[in-house]
């Protein structure tokens, strides 16, 4: 009878450490992905950084996707994107300065400009874990010759405030993202 309950015993402690085992191939694989997210924001940043544009320099018919890339000295690096005749998309690396925090902003601006009726969209993640903590959307409303403009969405994780817009940014976050892996520098 001892022996029926080693067996037991060994049995059970068997099927512990398989569960176990396979609690932790699963987290290790929902913790992957979770740090392939992360790691594709550093990447655009990274991008951000390294990408010089336009060039040549002074070339006037440049065909290039991206348009623009600025360093600034006060810890700033900005790069616009066109992908269309329609929109165009701008990615702010904002270096920690003092106590600011560490950001990545991503803007999605229409490239006819300044017109009555456009939206110009912005997000930012603060910690660079790949989830917004700040959306807005303004709309330009008014006359043709004096649009205003008018926030007509804003979104802030750290409140809760907008939290019924929190998707809608993630997802243009995400989408800017991947424009900038797919064609900065083109």
């Amino acid at each position: 009878m001892s022996q029926t309950v080693r067996a037991r015993a060994f049995a059970s402690a068997l099927g512990t450490t398989v569960l176990a085992t396979s609690a932790l191939v699963i987290g290790a694989a929902v913790s992957s992905a979770a740090a392939a997210e992360r790691e594709q924001v550093r990447m655009v940043i990274n991008l951000i950084a390294g990408v010089k544009m336009p060039f040549p320099q002074n070339l006037r018919s440049n065909q290039a996707r991206t348009e623009l890339v600025q360093l600034d000295t006060n810890g700033a690096t900005v790069a616009c994107l066109r992908l269309d005749d329609k929109i165009r998309w701008c990615f702010e690396h904002i270096a920690p300065v003092g106590a600011r925090a560490e950001m990545l902003r991503i803007r999605n601006e229409p490239v006819t400009g300044l017109l009555v009726g456009n939206l110009y969209h912005y997000v930012d993640d603060f910690d660079l874990d790949g989830s917004v903590d700040i959306g807005s959307t303004t709309r330009l409303d008014g006359l043709p010759h004096a649009p205003m403009g008018v926030v007509a969405q804003f979104f802030h994780r750290g409140t809760t405030r907008g939290d019924q817009f929190r998707a809608d940014y993630q997802k243009l976050y995400d989408e800017g993202i991947q424009a900038a892996l797919k064609y900065l520098g083109e």
